[in-house]
């Protein structure tokens, strides 16, 4: 009767063997690295930036405009609460002139060349009263 026993444990022993999954001799199934996906390399730029008065705060609803030097297309952008403004997917083959103003407030132009090379232009204007004469 210890025969039987033994012979039947080593059966369900040997079946229960088969259905665990074989794990590769050539190294482990879980990848520890935590790398990032290479960005593409795109063809547009973004100008991005931020809206502030003279005490150095945020300035919610000024107005940012974008004038594409080629086709003198303007663009408006109002910035929030939090004095923020952002022109994605503008093309790295044309020149760009960026202000900012809120009533009689103005920055002057910053401009964005062709020969800038950056693919995200951080420009930030503190807004002044006008000069003057």
């Amino acid at each position: 009767m210890n025969v039987v026993k033994l012979v039947s444990i080593a059966i369900v022993s040997l079946g229960w063997a088969n259905l665990a999954p074989a794990q590769p001799a050539t190294g482990p199934a879980v990848v520890l690295e935590n790398k990032e996906k290479p960005k593409k390399d795109s063809p547009y730029r973004i100008i991005q930036g931020i809206v502030k008065d003279q005490a150095d705060n945020p300035l919610a609803g000024a107005i940012v405009q974008l004038k594409d030097t080629k086709t003198s297309k303007v663009i408006d952008f109002a910035t929030k609460s939090d004095g923020k403004f952002a022109f994605r997917d503008l093309s790295m083959g044309n020149d760009y002139e960026v202000l900012a103003k809120r009533g009689d407030l103005a920055s002057p132009v910053k401009k964005v060349s062709i020969y800038d090379t950056r693919k995200e232009v951080i420009i930030n204007f503190t807004l002044q009263p006008p000069v003057k004469q």
